[in-house]
């Protein structure tokens, strides 16, 4: 199962997202061919797959490298950067920007506890430094 599960990717592309998170390494296109085929139950075109990789390098998600006249394929953000990205984005798509907003459709407009207010206090200022 996939560590992505938001909008911003399809499982396809969250598959290739996750080999190359968990690998930490660079990967050439035949790796990836070796991989889905490997651990999903679907048979995978090349086109197929070189269709998702250009989507992700048109995200920004990978970046690539050429080693002799192969391409290599390397993740251009972590796990934490893409979830940052991600929830600015959503913030800023769903709530205008607004962080109160965001906790008052979380909450469904009840107050929140001193306990959690204290947390989210203590977030903001060390954010803030």
């Amino acid at each position: 199962m996939s560590k992505i599960t938001d909008t911003g990717m399809s499982r396809s592309e969250a598959l290739i997202m996750d080999y190359l998170w968990e690998e930490g390494t660079g990967k050439m296109f035949s790796e990836f061919m070796t991989y889905l085929s490997n651990n999903t139950e679907k048979v995978w075109a090349k086109q197929t797959v070189n269709t998702f990789l250009r989507r992700l390098i048109d995200k920004g998600l990978i970046r690539t490298e050429m080693r002799g006249r192969k391409k290599v394929y390397y993740a251009a953000l972590t796990i934490p950067e893409y979830d940052k990205m991600r929830t600015r984005y959503l913030l800023d798509e769903l709530y205008d920007g607004s962080v109160i907003r965001f906790l008052s459709a979380l909450t469904g407009g009840r107050n929140i506890s001193d306990t959690v207010a204290n947390n989210l206090r203590a977030m903001i200022e060390e954010e803030s430094k």
